[in-house]
């Protein structure tokens, strides 16, 4: 694995956005994965929405072949890392959570919302919206 798709580069991918559609084509589905926050996540979206049974048919047809990775004690530990390092400033929680399972797996986060995970301490991020030309990940320094 090298990538984990934050929640908002999920609905990109099930509204058929280009940029991260060709991305996605660019690799393999052992290439990415997702959080359990972001099922969560994604999960609530589509109960949320007008069409609660279908957009959780696509929500689970788009998850299908993407691994599902747990907070578990090594995550734990870099939230807690991260969770001191930006207590001054801090990120909201799930994404921290997301942040920290990143971390544990050595992955680099994909997402638009560079505001909140550019923040945070060592972590690689990468944004495929209105990306042209070959993935380059970007690291914050660590603090």
């Amino acid at each position: 694995m090298k990538f984990l798709l934050d929640t908002d580069i999920c609905v990109y991918a099930l509204r058929h956005d280009p940029d991260v559609r060709a991305q996605m084509e660019s690799l393999t589905p052992d290439d990415v994965a997702v959080s359990a926050m972001n099922e969560a996540e994604l999960r609530y979206g589509a109960l949320n929405s007008q069409h609660p049974d279908r957009r959780t048919k696509d929500v689970e047809a788009f998850l299908e072949p993407i691994a599902v990775l747990p907070f578990n004690g090594e995550a734990a530990r870099e939230h807690a890392r991260l969770r001191m390092a930006l207590r001054k400033m801090p990120i909201g929680e799930r994404d921290l959570v997301i942040a920290s399972v990143a971390l544990a797996h050595r992955l680099t986060v994909v997402t638009h919302n560079q505001r909140e995970f550019g923040r945070v301490p060592g972590l690689q991020t990468i944004d495929w919206i209105h990306q042209a030309g070959p993935i380059k990940p970007r690291t914050r320094s660590k603090t």
